[in-house]
This record gives C-alpha cells, sequence and structure tokens, in this order.
C-alpha cells in the first residue's frame, strides 16, 4: 500500500496520480515511473546503468572450506572418538569468525573438542545485519524493492529483501553456511579423521544454531516463489547471491522445484 507519495521537484499530484493510474495502482511501479520521467526531488537520479555485483556466496564457502581444513589439521589428528558436531560460528555479525567441533553424544551442546578463530575474506558481503549494503541497496531499486527510492518520494514499505536470517538474501547465505560446515567434515572424513553418521553440520549466529538444509531449503523455495514471481528479477538475483553459473542454476532450479 501506498501510504504517502509526495510530489517532489516537478512531480505534481496530478503527475502522482497518473504514474498510480498507468501502474494500475501498484506504487513501486508508480514510482519507478516519475524517476524515469526524472521527478528526482532535486537529488541526484538513480542509475539504472550501475552493474548489480554479487555477494559470491560459493566463492566465500570455498575459501571458508579451504581455511578451516588447513587450520583444524594443523590441532587435529587423524583417529580417537568420531566427530559428532561441526559448527561454523558468527557471534558478532553474518561471516564465519569461529569454527568448533565437538565428539560425544550431547553434539553442539556438549563442550567443544577444539574451537578456532578463522578470518577469511567475506567482502562484499556485509559483516552485520546493520551495515551499509551497496549490492543490496542496487538490487532493490533496480527491482522495486526499495523502502524509499532516494530519487523519487516516501514509501513507507518494509522492504522484502534484507539481512535476517528468515528473509532474502540471508536465508540463501544460511543454506550455504550449512552446507561448508558439511563440506569440511565430508574433507576431513576423507582424509581420515573419524566423522560420526549422524554427525551435526551447522551454521550458528549468536544463540540461534541452523543444522536442517532440508528445512532450508523449503523455505528458500517459499521466499522466492512469493517475492521473486518475475524470471528475469529470480535470474538476477540468482546472480547476486552466486558467482558460479552452477550456484545460480541450483537457485533457480530450487525455486522452480526442479
Amino acid at each position: 500500500m501506498l501510504k504517502r507519495m509526495r510530489p517532489r521537484s516537478g512531480a505534481s499530484l496530478a503527475d502522482c496520480a497518473q504514474a498510480l493510474k498507468t501502474s494500475q495502482g501498484n506504487p513501486r511501479t508508480a514510482l519507478n515511473q516519475l524517476a524515469a520521467e526524472c521527478h528526482t526531488g532535486g537529488r541526484p537520479r538513480y542509475d539504472e546503468a550501475t552493474p548489480l555485483g554479487s555477494y559470491g556466496f560459493d566463492t566465500y564457502a570455498q575459501r571458508l572450506v579451504d581455511t578451516c581444513v588447513q587450520e583444524l589439521k594443523g590441532v587435529l589428528r587423524p583417529g580417537g572418538a568420531p566427530l559428532s558436531a561441526g559448527v561454523l560460528h558468527a557471534p558478532m555479525g553474518i561471516p564465519v569468525t569461529l569454527v568448533s567441533f565437538y565428539v560425544g553424544e550431547r553434539g553442539p551442546e556438549g563442550d567443544a573438542l577444539v574451537s578456532i578463530d578463522i578470518d577469511s575474506d567475506p567482502s562484499p558481503i556485509p559483516d552485520t545485519m546493520g551495515a551499509v549494503d551497496p549490492l543490496l541497496e542496487t538490487f532493490r531499486y533496480r527491482f522495486g524493492f526499495q523502502e524509499t527510492r532516494p530519487d523519487v518520494g516516501l514509501f513507507d514499505e518494509e522492504p522484502a529483501l534484507y539481512w535476517e536470517v528468515s528473509s532474502l538474501p540471508d536465508s540463501v547465505f544460511c543454506l550455504e553456511m550449512m552446507n561448508a560446515a558439511a563440506a569440511i567434515l565430508r574433507r576431513l572424513s576423507l582424509d581420515g579423521y573419524l566423522v560420526s553418521r549422524e554427525c551435526v553440520a551447522g551454521y550458528a549466529r549468536h544463540d540461534l544454531l541452523l543444522s536442517d538444509p532440508k528445512n532450508q531449503r523449503e523455505l528458500i523455495q517459499r521466499q522466492l516463489r512469493t517475492t521473486l514471481r518475475d524470471p528475469g528479477t529470480r535470474s538476477a538475483f540468482a546472480a547476486l547471491c552466486y558467482a558460479s553459473p552452477t550456484g545460480r542454476q541450483s537457485l533457480l532450479e530450487l525455486a522452480a522445484g526442479t
């Protein structure tokens, strides 16, 4: 719902009304139309040609896996009790800064066998949920998910895309971190380290532990289908999340249910 739409710098009430009529009452489309007609409110216009860029969740996950395996091999020795859990922690924000591995029946609820600080460059993934995120802002403006478009006026609607574990693109990132934890355990197993068949692979942010990739995939599928219904927008979002064609295709296939 468009709660208030103020005429700014040449955008009269008639302009706003006509934009709403032309867009068949869709406020996002109306705002984008006004911007295209140079109603900028005296501020610089948003550059439609700005490259969207990519977070590269897949490339970050691979760097993280390689770093963790190398560090863990320096402190773990093959043999001994099998690992029952491996958790990637983001205690202060979004990127992983600590990894913990556990043995015993309690898994991640018990005391860690080993915990190691990890420093693997996450950029351009934001450090915290409240950090400035040019990539997401650009995507929002380009595809109409902005809360307030800087070159039109005030648009009071919560954006559908933001960094929170229950929303896109954060939910996709959480899934990739769970997958990364599982990949670390597979690498360790192949190198002779004992890993239990029921080993938990998780991603923890503050006090929340995510360790069910099936449930996470179902969540992402629902979000993609309800939030990104346009095929072009969905493809652009896949490119925003993944650097590789394989990663992008996997997300599109998840949305399609294939």
